[in-house]
C-alpha cells in the first residue's frame, strides 16, 4: 500500500478515535464536577476513553504494517523514544515521590506526554532521514 493511502486510512480512524477519547475524558471530568453518578458508573464510563486509546494504538500498528521498512523504522524509533521519555518521567518522579516527598504526578499525563514526544521524535527522525512528510 502506498504511504499516502496508509496515512489517509490512519487519519480517518485516528481522528474519530481521538474525538471519542477527548469527549469521554472531558465528559468524565464534567460528570465528576457536576453530578454524583457513583464510582461504579464512573468506572464503567472510564472504559470509553480507554477503548478509544487502544484503538489509536491499533490504528498506529496497522499503519506501520502498511508502510515500507524505512518508514516503519522511523515509526519504531519514534515510539521507542516516546516510551523511553514516559518511562523516565514515571520512574524518576516515582523516586522523587518516595524519597523527596514530591507531590504526586497524575499518571493521566503520561498519555499526552507519550503522544507529544512521539510526534516530536517522528518529526526529527523523518527530517534527519530525509523521508519528507508522512
Amino acid at each position: 500500500m502506498n504511504v499516502n493511502r496508509a496515512a489517509r486510512r490512519y487519519h480517518m480512524g485516528f481522528i474519530p478515535a481521538m474525538t471519542v477519547f477527548l469527549a469521554g475524558s472531558l465528559g468524565l471530568v464534567w460528570l465528576d464536577a457536576n453530578a454524583d453518578p457513583g464510582p461504579w458508573i464512573m468506572a464503567a464510563l472510564a472504559v470509553i476513553p480507554v477503548v478509544a486509546l487502544l484503538s489509536m494504538f491499533w490504528l498506529h500498528w496497522r499503519f506501520m504494517q502498511d508502510v515500507d521498512e524505512f518508514l516503519r523504522k522511523i515509526q519504531v524509533n519514534s515510539i521507542l523514544c516516546a516510551a523511553a521519555v514516559v518511562l523516565a518521567i514515571a520512574t524518576g518522579w516515582g523516586y522523587m515521590e518516595n524519597f523527596v516527598d514530591a507531590p504526586a504526578l497524575s499518571v493521566f499525563w503520561l498519555n499526552p506526554i507519550f503522544w507529544a514526544t512521539y510526534g516530536i521524535a517522528a518529526t526529527i527522525f523523518t527530517r534527519r532521514e530525509g523521508a519528507g512528510p508522512i
